[in-house]
């Protein structure tokens, strides 16, 4: 028998009470567990995509929202939540709800078979009511059940709550086995909208899912092919099939879409013609009982009258951000007549250094500043200046920012960068937001930032590049003729500019966007407007927060893109959740729906930071490479860089080598090696034998991808620096890359080096990863990388959606 039975308890005399009026049986065919087909089920079988509920059932529900919002509550009670659930065609126990003891009759108990039932408290401010002393298990006695509702409403007024009366409920045995019990429920999430949660339910939900198992999560609307993939990602799942339970699964894919789609009727995101959001609505747990039904037990929910969401304005036209990759002349405002270390003097330097010449400097005071030995004019206000201007880029103190703005929409500019802070990250700084949001959606113009360091991308021609990182030359250089077809989107400029010095051998971003507060365009924009973009075969994000609704058009957005996103979220920590009533909430904070957005959009999504570098290496080096299958083979010098990659195998299989590729492999081992997928070659492999057996396991038909492990300290490899300068051909470094570049098949490497001796051996791993391999200091780390790539291409040609749930 599960949790929901309460303990035997005492009790108290109590104030009358009068008994509640039944559900009409227009809105409820009964109170009873025999459910109908609901209103929802019909609607559904005549759309191919259920996103709302029919409209009579949201006004049935609508209505009980009303009674619950005229007592003055923003919770339901227990008995309502029922209500809501046979609307929708769930079945619950059977229930009746008492407002005084003598109420209670024995026609009343004869209602429920069994010996015994289940009295819950009905008061305003208790949700948790087993934790409140507020359920009992009682035998079906009259006086005795007269005697339990009287002592479990003076408990309740003794912890200072109003109860309204007691729920008399059906007693269900059922098994508290593993898979028996589950949460289902949904709440509204200020940045995604309505979310979806599956986990396993009882008493100790939250505390499986904070220690054992998190909870599964996908957005709504869902339809029964999502509501399945969710359920399929899980591990129960599989528990459901071995057992022979299919029709368990069914009642949970039914019951999902079924609470999808009173979330998305019951949401301020989606336009409908229900007065109320439902912002959390939690069953814990439904259990299947011994006759097989499917039952809710315990439910909470709590809701509020339905008000707009400012959700960020959706995603323009791609000519609406072009001015901020391709401006035809910029003004920088904010330019100093003396200290050329001052942000928009440095940018102006950096534009010229790019052989830009249409940037205009502006100071109130005018005069002329020299930049690498030439004089330029700084106009007074940037309607002084006489040439044409698309983009702007503010660095000034944010005081002044609403004004500047202003002058831009005059000057009839299209796009604005504006750098400084102070703003929405400051308190008390809200007004100034709302006043130059208001200004720049009113002329139609975009705006990066505030509190950013703007756009750094090359042009697509010499004098086309663009530069607004403040940052000087000689402590953040950038190569931009070096450029992959990679964009770097950063809510910090710093994070930005330490991923791109560390990618620096492998690869320089064509494109870099330091967005900051994301008042106006934020990653969703840029991603759809680079999703266009010929030039950019992968995207990488840091997001550390989005703006209400923004996460919404995120996912929207990203979901329809096919190029590679790799993004890493920060923001995990359980100061950031919002506190909440439910189970639900409380164990899937907006970091957990962030990250399960993303992989239901299908993004890559890295758990570090280290990983999302590595992941930006790997999908940019090996974009243009072919992946048939998941079969790896492994080749290594040293016993233990074997053994790192295996065990990290993950998704992938080790390969099985064909007798050809054996045989072509032992003629050049020496016999102590043992020819096989996982191969050791020992210390005693040199350039020569190390480029023959590459060769052979990448020729291999049985063979989709190789990792190469190399330590190399052996005297028989030229893998200092000093033997690749002696050997510039011959080197182990330039044969890897020749050999990879010819098969064109996913290989990285591992260049293992002991502590402190990794200066000796920097240019062979500098050349593996210019020479398009990418490279890292353990075999592990390159297997991880690996999975993440092979996972993500066979994803997108399966499209298995249950695998990117996962």
């Amino acid at each position: 028998m599960g949790p929901y039975a309460g303990a035997l308890a005492p009790a108290l005399p109590v104030d009358q009470l009068m008994r509640i009026k039944p559900v009409n049986a227009a809105e409820c065919k009964a109170h009873t567990a025999v459910g109908t087909i609901s209103n929802a089920a019909k609607h559904r079988e005549n759309t191919t995509m259920p996103t709302a509920l029919a409209p009579q059932t949201g006004a049935i529900i609508d209505r009980l929202l009303d009674d619950a919002a005229a007592d003055g509550r923003r919770m339901l009670f227990e008995h309502e939540v029922y209500r809501i659930l046979q609307t929708l065609g769930l079945k619950t126990p059977r229930y009746v709800m008492i407002r005084a003891s003598r109420a209670i009759e024995p026609q009343t108990l004869s209602q429920f078979s069994g010996a015994r039932i289940v009295m819950k408290i009905a008061a305003a401010g208790i949700s948790h009511k087993l934790a409140a002393g507020g359920i009992r298990t009682v035998p079906k006695d009259l006086d005795f059940v007269r005697y339990t509702f009287d002592r479990l409403v003076e408990t309740a007024r003794e912890q200072g709550f109003s109860p309204a009366g007691v729920l008399l409920v059906e007693h269900v045995d059922y098994s508290s086995d593993l898979g028996n019990e589950i949460l289902l429920g949904f709440r509204e999430s200020e940045a995604f909208g309505p979310l979806i949660s599956f986990s396993k339910g009882g008493s100790d939900a939250e505390h499986f899912a904070r220690h054992f198992s998190p909870p599964n999560l996908i957005l709504a609307p869902i339809d029964q092919s999502w509501a399945r993939a969710l359920l399929t990602s899980t591990h129960i799942y599989q528990k459901y099939l071995k057992e022979g339970r299919r029709p368990y699964i069914e009642a949970i894919v039914r019951a999902g879409v079924q609470l999808s789609d009173l979330a998305v009727s019951f949401s301020r995101f989606y336009p409908a013609d229900t007065r109320y959001v439902i912002e959390e609505f939690e069953i814990n747990p439904f259990v299947f009982d011994a006759a097989g039904r499917f039952l809710a037990l315990d439910g909470l929910a709590t809701f509020a009258p339905r008000t707009t969401i400012d959700r960020p304005a959706a995603a323009g036209d791609d000519e609406s951000l072009r001015p901020f990759f391709a401006p035809r002349g910029i003004a920088v405002v904010g330019i100093s007549r003396s200290d050329a270390d001052k942000p928009a003097n440095i940018i102006v330097t950096n534009l010229q250094r790019l052989g830009r010449r249409d940037f205009y400097g502006v100071n109130p005071k005018g005069g002329r500043i020299t930049i690498g030995g030439r004089e330029y004019p700084l106009y007074t206000s940037l309607q002084a200046i006489d040439h044409p201007v698309e983009l702007a880029v503010v660095a000034v103190p944010a005081p002044q920012a609403p004004a500047v703005v202003e002058a831009c929409a005059h000057k009839g500019i299209r796009a604005i960068i504006l750098l400084s802070g102070g703003f929405s990250e400051v308190r008390g700084a809200g007004r100034m937001d709302d006043r130059i949001l208001d200004t720049v959606r009113r002329h139609g113009m975009r705006l990066i930032g505030p509190n950013c360091l703007g756009v750094l991308c090359s042009g697509d021609a010499p004098g086309e590049g663009l530069n607004t990182f403040f940052v000087p030359e000689d402590k953040f250089q950038i190569d931009l003729q070096k450029n992959a077809k990679v964009a770097i989107l950063s809510q910090s400029g710093a994070l930005g500019m330490t991923e791109i010095y560390n990618l620096r051998n492998a690869l320089s971003p064509r494109v870099i966007v330091s967005y900051g507060n994301q008042l106006d365009v934020d990653p969703g924009d840029l991603i759809r407007y680079l999703d266009r973009d010929p030039s950019i075969d992968v995207i990488a994000c840091y997001i550390e927060g989005f703006n209400p609704g923004g996460g919404r058009k995120f996912f929207d957005i990203t979901a329809g893109v096919r190029k590679p996103i790799i993004v890493y979220k920060a923001g995990r920590t359980a100061e950031g959740q919002r506190a909440t009533e439910s189970h639900t909430a409380s164990i899937a904070g907006e970091y957990e729906v962030a990250k399960a957005a993303m992989k239901q959009a299908g993004l890559i999504v890295a758990d570090t930071m280290i990983d999302h570098g590595d992941f930006i290496k790997t999908f940019a080096l090996l974009n243009n490479f072919e992946v048939s299958g998941r079969r790896v083979a492994i080749i290594a010098n040293a016993g233990y860089e074997k053994t790192d990659a295996a065990d990290n195998l993950g998704e992938l299989e080790v390969a099985t080598l064909d007798a050809e590729t054996q045989d072509a492999l032992r003629a050049v081992l020496p016999p102590y090696v043992n020819v096989e997928p996982l191969l050791d070659l020992t210390p005693m492999a040199g350039d020569a034998t190390f480029e023959h057996c590459i060769r052979t396991v990448l020729a291999s038909s049985q063979v989709d991808a190789l990792v190469v492990s190399v330590v190399p300290h052996s005297s028989l490899l030229h893998t200092t620096d000093e033997e690749i300068a002696r050997n510039e051909e011959a080197h182990l470094a330039a044969r890897i890359v020749r050999l990879v570049q010819r098969y064109r098949k996913p290989t990285l490497v591992s260049v293992n080096v002991a502590f402190g001796a990794g200066a000796v051996y920097n240019r062979f791993g500098q050349l593996l990863d210019s020479g398009g391999v990418p490279t890292f200091l353990t075999a592990s780390r390159a297997m991880i990388c690996l999975n993440a790539f092979i996972r993500y291409r066979l994803l997108r040609r399966e499209g298995k959606r249950e695998e990117w749930l996962k």
